[in-house]
C-alpha cells in the first residue's frame, strides 16, 4: 500500500497542545515535502444579527484571536520553508474540521490530544474524540 501525504492538516485552538501538533505537522510535512494547512473554527453561529451588538462584537474579538493565532502558525511554518494555509472555519469543531479535511482532499489531520477546556485536564479532549469518531481521513493525536 502506498500513501502519498502532501497535505497535512492540523487543528489550532491556541492551546499548548495543539501548537505541538502545529510542530509535529511542521516536522512531518518538512520530511514528506507536504503542506500544512491549520484550521481554527469560531464555535458561533453564521448569522449573529439577530442577537445583538455584543455577540457581533465577540465574533469580531474571536475572529481577531483566530487571525492571530493562524498568524504564528505562518511565522513558524516560513521559518522552516513549508507551504502553508491557514483557514477559519465556523461551526461545530470537530464536525467543521472533518468536513473540511474531508472535502479539501487533507491526507492527515493532527490534533492536539487536550485544547483549551479545563474538563480536557481529565480527560482526553471532547473535540478530538469526538473526531477519532467522526473523521474520515486518519488522525494524528499529539500528546
Amino acid at each position: 500500500m502506498d500513501v502519498k501525504i502532501q497535505k497535512i492538516g492540523v487543528g489550532l485552538d491556541g492551546s499548548t497542545a495543539s501548537y505541538k501538533a502545529l510542530q509535529e505537522a511542521l516536522d512531518l510535512a518538512q520530511k514528506l515535502e507536504a503542506e500544512v494547512v491549520a484550521l481554527h473554527v469560531l464555535p458561533i453561529p453564521v448569522d449573529l444579527a439577530e442577537y445583538g451588538a455584543s455577540m457581533v462584537e465577540l465574533e469580531a474579538e474571536l475572529r481577531k484571536e483566530a487571525e492571530a493565532i493562524l498568524a504564528r502558525a505562518s511565522e513558524e511554518a516560513q521559518k522552516q520553508g513549508i507551504p502553508y494555509q491557514g483557514v477559519i472555519l465556523e461551526g461545530a469543531i470537530a464536525e467543521s474540521m472533518a468536513s473540511y479535511a474531508e472535502n479539501e482532499g487533507l491526507d492527515l489531520l493532527a490534533v492536539g490530544y487536550q485544547g483549551k477546556s479545563k474538563l480536557s485536564e481529565l480527560i482526553i479532549g471532547s473535540v478530538t474524540a469526538k473526531l477519532l469518531g467522526i473523521s474520515k481521513i486518519p488522525l494524528l493525536v499529539i500528546k
